[in-house]
């Protein structure tokens, strides 16, 4: 199960919004409600596919909204479940591109690292882009935040954790929780 934040704004140098995603076993309903009350704040604006678990979920959140993918309908003004989508595309890129396998044991530490690679992007812009049928429509461009910069993240979450040099010299921070949250 995965949850995006969606930025405030898209000025350039605003930061991305947060990316969550959790494992949820069994596929019941009530392990998803477990994953999204300990993720997600009861006065946040839900915004889902019409799938009925998600439907279950919205109603102990102050605003849900559904696209109904059913009806070809996959965005209605501002409700969308693009982000979520593009993180979850990222997820399965990332998998058959960097980590090639994940064991289920560790499945929460490489989604809670994919989660902290997404939310160290910021907005550079925006461009109009065509459709295949014609349609212009306004895209908003993204870019890495320098490593540099990603340290006081690194270091607010690695508080009380093992940290070491790795052998080509970066950080490896040990610990027995997921690290990036």
């Amino acid at each position: 199960m995965a949850m995006v934040q969606r930025p405030n704004d898209v000025t350039p140098g605003t930061p991305a919004g947060g990316a969550r995603a959790a494992v949820v076993t069994g596929l019941s309903l009530r392990a998803a409600e477990r994953a999204a009350e300990t993720q997600i704040e009861p006065h946040a604006h839900l915004m889902s596919d019409e799938a009925k678990a998600f439907m279950a979920i919205g109603e102990s959140f102050a605003k849900h909204e559904t696209v109904k993918h059913s009806s070809h309908e996959y965005v209605r003004d501002t409700v969308h479940v693009n982000s979520v989508e593009g993180f979850n595309s990222r997820v399965r890129r990332t998998i058959a591109g960097v980590f090639h396998h994940i064991s289920p044991q560790h499945a929460d530490l490489y989604f809670h690292e994919i989660g902290f690679r997404w939310s160290q992007r910021v907005v550079t812009g925006s461009a109009v882009r065509k459709t295949r049928h014609g349609r212009e429509i306004m895209r908003t461009l993204w870019s890495r935040v320098p490593p540099a910069l990603q340290l006081p993240n690194v270091f607010r979450t690695a508080t009380g954790r093992q940290m070491r040099r790795s052998p080509d010299g970066g950080i490896i921070i040990k610990s027995t929780v997921a690290v990036f949250g």
